[in-house]
């Protein structure tokens, strides 16, 4: 079984993520090849980056970091869900990730993006950023428009839209599964 972190992309008070997050999960909740909980970088307290030493090293100071560490590294894959801002992904995510590295070394993620244009360009975004935490992205992506996905302030997602989710989640499996070995081998080689 695999397990999925669900990665809010905003800490902004708004009511469209919560709910997009909350169908993601409702849509894995019948898929019994994942185990998938909602990790949201707000509920670890994170000030604006204030580690001294680079992610990379691993070297943190500050609980918050290794609390946010410790907790993602309990997972195999993740799934964010992110809105565009300014044709990017929100200041908040970007730094929640800042704070950690190898936490995603070797593992998989998929994204389910929204916004005016689809939120396509945050997801470009967030696939640069991810891909430097040697973090494999599959392809497919869920894309939802707040013009036709979006109904008086509730998210209500058509059918195309929603559509790639399903090939989106196989690859995650499918990729997850095989990452496993390629973790497996990196500690063994560090250990040695």
């Amino acid at each position: 079984m695999l397990n999925i972190a669900i990665i809010p992309g905003t800490s902004r008070p708004q009511a469209l993520n919560p709910q997009i997050v909350a169908w993601v999960e409702q849509q894995l909740a019948g898929n019994d090849d994942v185990r998938a909980e909602v990790v949201d970088f707000g509920s670890f307290d994170l000030p604006l980056l204030d580690e001294v030493v680079p992610a990379g090293a691993k070297m943190y100071t500050n609980e918050h970091t290794k609390a946010w560490g410790a907790k993602l590294e309990e997972f195999d894959a993740f799934i964010f869900v992110t809105p565009e801002y300014n044709h990017s992904i929100s200041g908040s995510l970007k730094n929640a990730l800042d704070f950690v590295a190898t936490e995603f070394n070797h593992k998989v993620a998929g994204i389910v993006n929204y916004g005016a244009d689809k939120g396509v360009r945050a997801a470009e975004h967030l696939r640069h950023i991810l891909a430097n935490y040697k973090l494999a992205v599959v392809r497919d992506q869920t894309s939802f428009s707040i013009f036709t996905d979006v109904a008086d302030g509730q998210f209500a997602p058509t059918e195309v839209s929603a559509a790639p989710f399903a090939s989106m989640v196989a690859d995650i499996v499918a990729w997850g599964e095989a990452l496993k070995s390629v973790r497996e081998t990196a500690a063994e080689e560090q250990a040695a």
